[in-house]
């Protein structure tokens, strides 16, 4: 449940940065899901892969340049979109650079407020066992 929510404030999150960043259009709402299904997706596979592979960089701007990674992928999300038949655009890099910005923030911020953090399965305590020497 809680991960189909996150796709939901994904989804939010598309609409606002969809609003505030120029260049950036989209369709109906059920479209903008299915770019969130997209774009995580895409995160887990492409993102990961290109963090990998430019750690260096990553490294050396303290994490900075992963901004740099979520907006090419943010921006290869529109084009999979569009070719998709779907009328998310994304028109440019800053396009995509500012739009995944402003859609992590957005998502961010509604998973925090309306599910809270997430807490960790709490581990089993062993047995009280005896030992005997």
């Amino acid at each position: 449940m809680r991960t189909l929510l996150r796709f939901l404030f994904a989804a939010v999150g598309l609409l606002v940065a969809s609003r505030v960043v120029p260049g950036i259009r989209h369709g109906s709402f059920m479209e903008l899901i299915a770019v969130a299904v997209i774009l995580g997706a895409l995160n887990a596979s492409l993102g990961a892969l290109l963090k990998t592979v430019a750690f260096l960089p990553v490294a050396c701007t303290f994490g900075c340049f992963s901004l740099v990674i979520n907006g090419l992928v943010f921006l290869f999300a529109g084009w999979a979109a569009g070719q998709l038949g779907m009328a998310f655009q994304v028109s440019g890099f800053w396009s995509g650079f500012f739009g995944a910005l402003i859609t992590s923030l957005v998502a961010w911020f509604l998973e925090m407020v309306l599910l809270g953090k997430e807490q960790p399965p709490t581990p089993r305590q062993p047995r009280n066992l005896k030992i005997v020497n």
